[in-house]
Formats: structure tokens, C-alpha cells, sequence
């Protein structure tokens, strides 16, 4: 049976070293969690000055350096994947394992990655990143990634 046809289905299918992971937002909302303020903890000191005053809801045109595609994101995810994720402390092997994943999505525009893309750009183990995020608590709305 195909994974496919295991999700029609309803059945589940574990997770494994292959599988992408990414954030999904909606989960934010349903577990009642204030992404706005997660989203801000992410900022470089200078951005959270300049975003203490503004509106996260704000939307800018994102160009994506690798492919070119135009994408509208939130002006403080802007500001992280720009300007933040570039600094030299935003990711370090003091950061946990979470953040430092949900850092990766966001200086990435949230493309899927598996485990082992994960720990490749982390220098941390993939099957820790698999365990973490494969169990049954979501963390950060880090979850496994379906198509359609």
C-alpha cells in the first residue's frame, strides 16, 4: 500500500529519516498559541527594537534568492529570513534543538526538510531531530509534511 493510500485511509505512517518536516501555522491557531510573540523571541536585538511598535500582520514581497519566486510573508518573518537568520549567533549549539529547527524553517521560507537535511545544517544527529519531532507532541507547530 502506497503512503498515499495509507493516508486516505486514516492510517498512520511513522515518520523516518526521508520524511520532511516543516511548520505548519494553522497548528498555532488550533493550539491556541500566539505565534506573534514566538516570532519576536526569533529577532536579532536590532529587529526586536525596530518590531516593539509594529504590526507583525504587515505583508512584504519575499523574492527567494535561489529560485527567484515572489512570495508575500509576514514583515517580521522579513525581517528574520533577510536580515536575522544571517547573523552569526542566530543559530549556535546553545540554541535547542527546537528552536534551532524552527530557525531553519523560518530562515528557509519554511521549506520542507527531512532529518537528515536538518542535521546536516545543524551538526546535530538526524534520528534525535526524527525522535523529537515524530512523537506525539507537536512542538512549535513542527510537524511531518503532506502534499495535497
Amino acid at each position: 500500500m502506497s503512503s498515499t493510500e495509507s493516508r486516505h485511509l486514516g492510517l498512520l505512517v511513522r515518520p523516518t529519516l526521508e520524511t520532511k518536516f516543516y511548520i505548519d501555522y494553522d497548528w498555532w491557531d488550533r493550539a491556541d498559541r500566539d505565534l506573534e510573540v514566538y516570532l519576536r523571541s526569533h529577532l536579532c536585538p536590532e529587529h526586536q527594537e525596530a518590531f516593539a511598535d509594529l504590526e507583525v500582520d504587515d505583508i512584504v514581497d519575499y523574492v527567494n534568492p535561489e529560485t527567484a519566486e515572489v512570495t508575500q510573508v509576514a514583515g517580521i518573518q522579513h525581517a528574520l529570513i533577510s536580515h536575522c537568520a544571517r547573523q552569526l549567533d542566530y543559530l549556535t549549539q546553545q540554541t535547542s534543538l527546537v528552536n534551532a529547527v524552527f530557525r531553519v524553517f523560518l530562515a528557509n521560507s519554511n521549506t520542507p526538510l527531512t532529518p537528515i537535511e536538518l542535521g546536516e545544517r545543524l551538526g546535530r544527529p538526524p534520528r534525535l531531530i526524527l525522535r523529537t519531532f515524530s512523537g506525539r507532541r507537536v512542538y512549535k507547530g513542527i510537524r511531518p509534511y503532506t502534499e495535497g
